[in-house]
């Protein structure tokens, strides 16, 4: 390590520091990042990225749907010659417009210590921004859910359908709640769904765990675990409020991110003297931060600062749904209906 400033090749032993704190059961617990909503997601989604040829457009996305909506049901015809709609692949162009920033930096005077102190003091101030652009997106991507709610067409109780949203009272949220979305999911012409819970159904799988373990208390359990369900306490809460959960169709919802720079650190001189590269996020799988490193002069003293950019978007399948007010996105909230 260069007086003044990180060479390329130390990037590579900080990593190794990161890597080492994150593999630290002790030590990694204040880098896990509560960011449980895009984990659901992007375990969920089925779209699939295409590369665009224009490499120019660094905020924008193709992404491909399947589409099926052509598909019809017609009195039978015993002509032998037949020819039916085709199954589409819709391919659309999205701008992404979400872009968070964490910047960490440190002054000169730190680096005096080793080596091998220095690299583990910033590798640290790494793990901490990149959980802060995980927190971010789990964020944005619940508050794009419930942007995308569309119209719940069951009226069954024990659901209280107003506008877009579906209130059930506090005393109907127990396991047997799930026969009840079951049956929604149904009539809302949904084959499989998902749960992203605030704090409804978190309390009744907790305790589930443990009633399973007596011989008349099984079925609680069984039936939490019929549909899917990712609970994002903290997240839910600070967006939508504890008391919304979303049923959502597998597929209809996907989560892209998308970085400009390269693993390997590049270094740019003739006076912007920085290093651009990038890092992936440890707590969602395939996304990749952005991250520039440059110094200045302040107060006499060199600062090394890192910036890590995310750059982020959620997006509705145009063709998760053939009706247009049934978005493959349901909104239920604990209570009663106003």
């Amino acid at each position: 390590m260069a007086d003044g400033n990180i060479a390329c090749a130390d990037f590579t032993s900080i990593q190794v520091f990161a890597d080492d704190v994150w593999a630290n059961n002790a030590s990694n617990k204040q880098y896990i990042a509560r960011a449980d909503a895009a984990k659901a997601i992007l375990a969920e989604q089925t779209a699939e990225l295409v590369p665009l040829k224009d490499n120019d457009k660094d905020r924008v996305v193709k992404i491909q749907w399947i589409d099926n909506c052509a598909t019809t049901a017609e009195d039978y015809d015993p002509d032998c010659d037949f020819v039916g709609p085709k199954g589409e692949i819709t391919c659309k162009e999205y701008e992404i417009q979400e872009a968070k920033q964490s910047v960490y930096c440190i002054t000169e005077d730190k680096f005096r210590g080793s080596t091998a102190d220095i690299q583990m003091m910033i590798a640290k101030g790494w793990l901490s921004s990149l959980k802060k652009l995980d927190e971010e997106i789990a964020k944005s991507v619940i508050a794009k859910i419930d942007s995308f709610v569309g119209e719940n067409e069951f009226l069954g109780a024990p659901g209280q359908v107003v506008g877009t949203d579906t209130f059930i009272p506090a005393v109907n949220w127990g396991p047997e709640i799930m026969a009840y979305f079951a049956e929604t999911a149904i009539m809302n012409s949904s084959s499989d769904v998902f749960i992203l819970d605030g704090n409804n159904l978190y309390r009744q799988g907790w305790l589930a765990q443990f009633k399973a373990l007596n011989s008349n208390e099984k079925d609680g359990q069984a039936m939490l675990e019929t549909i899917r369900t990712y609970h994002d306490l903290f997240n839910m809460a600070a967006v939508v409020g504890s008391d919304k959960m979303f049923m959502i169709d597998k597929g209809a919802v996907a989560l892209v991110t998308k970085n400009r720079y390269s693993t390997t650190p590049r270094e740019i001189l003739n006076g912007a003297d920085r290093i651009r590269f990038a890092v992936p996020s440890r707590n969602l799988a395939g996304v990749m931060y952005d991250v520039i490193y440059t110094t200045t002069c302040v107060d006499e003293d060199i600062q090394h600062q890192w910036k890590f950019v995310a750059r982020f978007d959620t997006f509705l399948n145009p063709t998760s749904s053939c009706n247009p007010t049934n978005t493959g996105v349901l909104s239920f909230t604990c209570g009663t209906a106003p």
